[in-house]
């Protein structure tokens, strides 16, 4: 201290006066001297601490989950009482089968004997037929009639007159060359259903009765007689020739149109 004020003194003595008046007061700054020996015991003034590194932010810990709750227990159904099983009624023993009642066997009356042989009768019966075959063959008028119904097969309602008319009104009107060389023609048989009006004329379409039967033979000669049988129908009316009063009886009939006898083959 002593030295410092020392200096200070000289330094008032030695400046020039002009300086002096432009001294500024400096404020006084206490220095304390120490010695030596005592600064190194001084120790180094201890740096600054190190700021502290700022702690790491904490997250903020999720909410903790709630525990489930837990399920609701469902209400159980209560089972149904049992019901009761119903009485079980005792079988009944089965009635033993009656025996039918047995019938009485029916008695066969024996076997009749055959007669004994009328001799008598027997020998009538010779002689009938002896007389009759003495009787003749029928006679060549009643043939033909025999002969002009099957050609025609008008039925037994026509007369005989009559089917001699209609078979020779039909034969004038029938074309016999278009069967000429057929094998077998009394096969090639045409029935025809014919309906005539109170004058003889037709009352409608004459009709084939075994068109079917001749279209599934295949047979060309059957095919021509049934065609040539139909135009010979309609070609040839009017059928006035039947009595009217008995008109009842020839309006319908079925013509068996037999070529091998309307052409005398």
């Amino acid at each position: 201290m002593a030295l410092h004020g020392g200096a200070l003194a000289l330094a008032f003595v030695s400046l020039p006066e002009f300086l002096r008046t432009k001294v500024v007061e400096q404020p006084v700054i206490p220095v304390e001297l120490i010695e030596k020996a005592e600064l190194g015991k001084v120790t180094s003034v201890p740096a600054a601490a190190p700021k502290p590194k700022p702690l790491p932010e904490k997250k903020p810990e999720p909410p903790a989950e709630k525990p489930p709750e837990p399920p609701k227990a469902e209400a159980k159904n209560e089972p149904e009482p049992k019901k009761e099983p119903p009485p079980v009624e005792p079988k009944k023993e089965p009635e033993p089968k009656k025996d039918p009642p047995k019938k009485d066997p029916v008695k066969k009356d024996p076997p009749k004997k055959p007669d004994d042989l009328d001799l008598d009768a027997l020998a009538a019966l010779i002689d009938k037929s002896k007389k009759d075959q003495q009787t003749g063959a029928p006679s060549d008028a009643t043939e033909e009639a025999e002969r002009a119904r099957a050609a025609i097969g008008a039925g037994e309602r026509l007369t005989v007159t009559e089917i001699d008319k209609m078979r020779a009104a039909v034969a004038r009107c029938w074309n016999a060359s278009a069967i000429l060389g057929a094998p077998n023609p009394e096969a090639l048989v045409v029935e025809i259903d014919i309906d005539l009006n109170r004058d003889g004329t037709l009352a409608g379409t004459p009709r084939v009765v075994n068109a079917i039967e001749i279209s599934l033979s295949g047979n060309r000669f059957w095919k021509v007689a049934e065609q040539n049988a139909v135009r010979a129908v309609q070609a040839c009316q009017p059928y006035d020739f039947f009595d009217p009063a008995r008109y009842q009886e020839w309006r319908a009939f079925t013509l068996n149109f037999d070529p091998s006898i309307m052409a005398g083959f």
